[in-house]
């Protein structure tokens, strides 16, 4: 990837080769035992929408607005994933920044489309001048604006950039989404709770109108464990996870609970980092986890801080509920009104 962005960088504008290279420096910053794999995956995710971008900004038939919107979001989303590495940042913040920037960068394919009305790109674009952070200052000047609504802003970003969506609701997620995260900036606080529950009813409609996904188990939860291992604390999934982890896990303790890859249909091969940077992996049953998620996160805030991804997560809570009796909370009745 370094390489590749290497080679992009004789091709760039000017203004555009510092932003390669820091984004280069990330990448070598990440390539170390010590960064949890997780965190080290979504710069990687980033970096390849990121070099996507680069092509298309050198495309001398991109128009000029779109140039420069990409030049824009390309600047930020590497000053983003730096901070997210500073020693001066904490890892808990480093790993909110890093989910941050990997979310935010569907929203490069965005700006790239010549069918997305401007209205829409120019919302995304001053909602991530909000979202981003560019400096240990401005980490400092979001410290008040809670973790799980800039996850919902992420969200809406993602879902706003996605074509599967309607133009209505990509314009209307893309426009609320924009007036949240500037309302807590002009407030100085954590922004209009109207603004917040528009924003999460608009995520929840987004998903209904895709309607679950046609998946296997296996596949479903695969899917949905991914998506919690990012949105979820290590430490609450260790505490949720502790009685079915083997006992070297809960022993050393648990760094970053990575990925997890379909075993079998009613299995999933779940990787994770331990405190001694030594990566493991076990088979966990399917019918066991997805409960003890559950618990860790109601359908309510699944959606509203995940979008549509989250229906992975029903879609398994409803196959295993009709399929082997096993109830996943709140999951299953949100997997019927769907």
């Amino acid at each position: 990837m370094t390489a590749d962005l290497n080679e992009k960088k004789q091709d760039v504008p000017d203004a555009l080769v510092p932003s390669v290279e820091q984004l280069s420096t990330v990448l070598q910053t990440v390539n170390d035992d010590r960064t949890p794999p997780q965190e080290r995956d979504g710069a990687l995710r980033t970096a390849r929408q990121v070099t996507s971008a680069l092509e298309v900004i050198s495309d001398p038939g991109t128009p000029q607005a779109a140039r420069r919107q990409l030049t824009g979001l390309v600047k930020q989303l590497t000053s983003t994933l730096d901070v997210a590495n500073s020693p001066r940042t904490s890892p808990e913040e480093g790993r909110v920044l890093t989910l941050l920037a990997d979310r935010s960068a569907s929203a490069l394919r965005a700006f790239g489309a010549p069918e997305t009305p401007p209205a829409l790109a120019a919302d995304l674009a001053a909602t991530l001048q909000n979202l981003l952070p560019q400096s240990a200052e401005d980490v400092a000047a979001n410290a008040s604006i809670p973790v799980r609504l800039r996850e919902t802003v992420a969200a809406a970003v993602q879902a706003a950039s996605d074509p599967r969506n309607g133009d209505d609701e990509r314009k209307g997620l893309a426009q609320s989404a924009h007036e949240t995260s500037s309302s807590w900036h002009d407030r100085g606080s954590s922004g209009s709770s109207d603004d917040k529950r528009r924003l999460e009813k608009q995520l929840k409609e987004a998903a209904a109108a895709q309607g679950l996904p046609d998946e296997t188990l296996g596949k479903a939860a695969a899917a949905c464990t991914n998506t919690l291992f990012e949105l979820v604390s290590d430490a609450t999934l260790a505490k949720e996870l502790r009685s079915l982890t083997p006992d070297t896990w809960n022993s050393q303790g648990v760094q970053d609970f990575w990925k997890s890859r379909e075993e079998a249909n009613d299995s999933l091969d779940v990787y994770a980092q331990l405190q001694n940077h030594k990566v493991d992996d076990t088979s966990l049953a399917i019918r066991r986890l997805l409960p003890r998620l559950s618990d860790a996160v109601s359908a309510d805030d699944l959606i509203s801080t995940v979008g549509p991804p989250a229906l992975h997560c029903l879609q398994a809570a409803l196959e295993l509920d009709r399929d082997a009796g096993v109830s996943s909370g709140s999951w299953v009745s949100a997997a019927e009104q769907i």
